[in-house]
């Protein structure tokens, strides 16, 4: 007996340590929900070719899975989650106290002072009764698992309630009148007459829950299912031997083992869901922020990332922004078809991919039109090395196709501030390194224009005057 009780103590602890985690991630919904939502992301208008449309708003592309902030690992749970959560922690105290009290009523069992007189009543009575309220509790898990937000409860979890009254009522009777148990003389433990109608009870109570469960079957996922069933095996037998035998309790380790392993199989289930949501949460932001054709950023994710590195430059940060298109590229749409555009459009996303650093940002802005922000640097022979390196390489790739493609280049260079250049008299140092994201969109839009007019088929470089007020945006 102290073998299989140090045994089930052991097995509960190591279940309610690896369910805690989950437990305090659950219950952390009631402190504060969190759900991403990324705004409404849209794709940019272009030539021809713009396979972007209008991408889905990402909330309503991924509300349905109430995904945690992954940080935090808090779990976006409905009210009957967490009273299923609530449940099973209830279930893992009544396990304790049960494995605690059966321990008790062993200890005491052959004493005959005051303290075993009192101690054998006490922990038999809490053993008889934390069986009666933990099949309430059980009744309760299966409900809220089974139910679906259902909220009518059915007529045989109220009979559980009641019979759970019931035997209560019976054990407090029992203490006066020895109807289930009683102790003689040397303070052994004897059953009484009607020790089969607690038994009965218990049996009873387990049918019916059962019988719930079978009944809302087509709710529950295999594992799920599975899982549960697996609690009524071990105390079913240990229950039917203890009826037949007269030893020592074996129902208490049938119901604590068979917890465990029902919360292990649940646990496993559900973190099998939740990485299945995940997985589908990070498709669908995947999905919201980038470009379906050429797998780059699309022009609203592409702007956010932008501006919140603008927005934190000061006078001493550089970068180049430009503007990349592909010239006469209706030409090429109906000389050579919308497959061959759309090729190309891919092409040069692949080669500005591969020239350009990976914390750099490049987005499709629509069409046969990209845009880059190339980070801490501004360097001019970095631009003439990399943009070198990329008409280079689209020149191949067109010799090859036996096409004449080629593309224009816009770029705005901020280089950092010079603060004895811009004048001493100032003293907002900051403010006159300060630059605005709106104003480097329309001069690399001007130098865009600039090159296409004048020299297709190589770049233009502005310099920003930080300086100089921002003027209106052309790009907007």
């Amino acid at each position: 007996m102290t073998e299989a009780w140090i045994f089930a103590c052991g097995f509960l602890f190591l279940s309610f340590r690896g369910n805690a985690p989950l437990f305090r991630g659950i219950m952390a919904h009631e402190r504060g929900r969190q759900v991403f939502d990324a705004g409404s992301v849209e794709g940019g208008g272009g030539e021809d070719n713009d396979s972007q449309g209008h991408v889905p708003h990402l909330h309503g592309v991924v509300g349905y899975f109430h995904m945690p902030d992954l940080r935090r690992r808090n779990f976006h749970c409905n009210p009957a989650q967490t009273r299923r959560t609530r449940i099973k922690i209830l279930m893992q105290i009544a396990c304790m106290l049960l494995l605690g009290t059966d321990a008790l009523s062993w200890y005491f069992r052959v004493d005959a002072d005051e303290t075993a007189y009192y101690m054998v009543r006490i922990s038999n009575f809490s053993v008889f009764c934390i069986n009666y309220i933990f099949m309430s509790f059980f009744a309760t898990y299966v409900w809220l698992t089974v139910s679906k937000h259902q909220h009518r409860k059915p007529a045989a979890l109220r009979a559980v309630y009641a019979l759970s009254v019931i035997g209560i009522l019976l054990l407090i009777i029992t203490q006066f009148t020895g109807l289930f148990y009683y102790f003689d003389d040397h303070n052994l433990y004897h059953r009484g007459n009607f020790y089969l109608l607690s038994q009965a009870i218990a049996v009873l109570g387990i049918a019916l829950c059962l019988f719930m469960l079978i009944s809302y079957r087509k709710n529950l996922d295999r594992i799920i299912f599975l899982s549960m069933m697996s609690f009524f095996v071990l105390p079913v037998l240990a229950t039917i031997y203890q009826a037949l035998a007269y030893s020592f309790s074996l129902q208490c380790l049938a119901i604590v083992i068979s917890t465990q392993i029902m919360f292990v199989m649940d646990t496993v289930e559900m973190n099998m869901r939740f990485h299945s949501q995940q997985a589908a949460y990070e498709k669908a932001r995947y999905e919201a922020e980038h470009d379906g054709m050429t797998g780059l950023l699309n022009k609203e994710a592409g702007w956010k990332h932008m501006r919140k590195y603008f927005d934190r430059m000061d006078s001493h940060d550089e970068a180049m922004l430009m503007f990349v298109d592909i010239d006469d590229f209706k030409t090429i749409n109906d000389t050579y078809g919308h497959t061959v555009g759309d090729f190309w459009i891919r092409e040069v996303a692949s080669q500005l991919r591969h020239i350009y650093r990976q914390d750099d940002i490049i987005c499709r802005y629509g069409g046969d039109e990209f845009i880059a922000l190339i980070r801490n640097t501004a360097s001019e022979q970095v631009l003439e090395t990399t943009l070198g390196m990329f008409f280079q390489q689209l020149a191949r790739t067109s010799e090859q196709h036996g096409q004449d493609v080629h593309c224009s280049v816009g770029v705005c260079r901020i280089a950092a501030a010079d603060g004895a250049s811009l004048g001493t008299g100032r003293t907002d140092g900051d403010a006159i390194g300060s630059v605005d994201f709106d104003q480097c969109v329309a001069q690399a839009d001007l130098a865009l224009y600039e090159t296409k007019r004048f020299n297709k088929g190589t770049f233009t470089v502005y310099n920003y005057d930080r300086s100089q007020p921002a003027p209106a945006n052309i790009r907007a």
